[in-house]
């Protein structure tokens, strides 16, 4: 699976934890790669199953288990299909199984992503960070050190350039202004540098 298709797998798993269901299986039928993976079906037949498509969700979850049958969430989704509906706690904790099981084989694929900037430093104009992929909550933590700092924010990376990821790339605006106290406005996109590795993302800090 590509950097690409892993940013956005993590985008529609965001969208549908906000209940965007609608946003979330746009995203996760617009990339043809992402489509093909266990992660994406899974994730689509939740998407329908919250919208009451049960129907539609035992398909998807029959299929993968036809092709992969050692996928463990789509045999629990399939086995919990027909029991009388889940108290809100219990509906987050699919949701929340779901996406740990998709973190934990992020782990194995990517390793933890490290914060690859040096501490905030003394005040100055600007300051840059650069992540090798979309945030973890660790880059994120880190990140609200310079909360209070910042006027301004411009988003390199080369993937949210695409108007067809205006969604995905919104989630990560939103959650980059509320790390920093920034209103969405104030976060910009501009084109990766030359040389920038795939899915790498830059970020520059107009501090105040």
């Amino acid at each position: 699976m590509g950097n690409n298709t892993k940013t956005a797998l993590l985008c529609a798993y965001t969208l549908a934890s906000a209940k965007r269901y609608g946003e979330a299986e746009a995203l996760l039928l617009s990339d043809a790669e992402l489509a093909k993976t266990t992660e994406a079906l899974d994730l689509l037949a939740r998407v329908y199953a919250e919208q009451g498509d049960v129907a539609e969700a035992r398909r998807i979850w029959q299929n993968i288990q036809m092709h992969h049958p050692e996928h463990r969430p789509s045999a629990l989704a399939l086995k919990n299909l027909d029991r009388p509906p889940r108290a809100p706690l219990g509906e987050r904790a699919v949701w929340c199984a779901a996406a740990l099981a998709f973190a934990l084989g992020c782990c194995v694929a990517w390793g933890i992503f490290a914060l690859r900037s040096e501490p905030p430093p003394t005040p100055a104009r600007t300051a840059e960070v650069s992540w090798p992929g979309i945030p973890t909550g660790r880059d994120l933590k880190a990140l609200a050190a310079y909360r209070g700092q910042v006027t301004r924010l411009c988003l390199s990376a080369d993937f949210f350039a695409d108007p067809a990821r205006a969604a995905q790339r919104r989630v990560l605006t939103d959650a980059l202004a509320a790390t920093l106290g920034l209103a969405p406005s104030a976060v910009f996109l501009a084109e990766a540098a030359p040389g920038t590795p795939e899915g790498a993302i830059r970020l520059e800090l107009t501090l105040r």
